[in-house]
């Protein structure tokens, strides 16, 4: 998938990743603002979705309890698997736009070989297999 020219708000999670970033994303999974549809049984027992939609946030950084303890072992185990702090990522939200946000993910995001998507978990492009450092 190319990275498209502007990115749907709604697609960075409650948490602080960019859904788009996300090898799931439209693989079957249409991102957790947007819907359930193609998640998996995992995705689905998400505790920070459960929570999200139980206190009518959409977002982690705008709670007045973030950060939480579900955040904080959230984040540990983000970075610890993939090298992404979801904490400070939630973070950016409580100072920045999501606008800002979505254009600065854009950048970090899209390979600069082909205009593909990095995923996260592989650091490795969708379209041409540009391997990020």
């Amino acid at each position: 998938m190319i990275m498209p020219n502007e990115i749907n708000p709604k697609l960075l999670a409650p948490c602080g990743i960019n859904c788009i970033s996300c090898e799931k994303y439209q693989n079957p999974c249409v991102g957790c603002l947007i819907g359930d549809d193609g998640k998996s049984k995992a995705s689905l027992k998400c505790k920070i979705k459960t929570c999200f939609d139980k206190k009518k946030f959409s977002y982690c950084g705008r709670c007045s309890e973030f950060p939480c303890p579900l955040m904080k072992r959230h984040s540990k185990k983000y970075i610890k698997r993939f090298d992404l702090n979801t904490l400070n990522n939630a973070k950016r939200i409580k100072t920045m736009g999501i606008g800002k946000i979505m254009m600065i993910d854009k950048k970090d995001w899209t390979c600069p070989e082909c205009g593909g998507i990095i995923h996260f978990q592989t650091k490795i492009c969708s379209e041409c297999a540009f391997k990020k450092e």
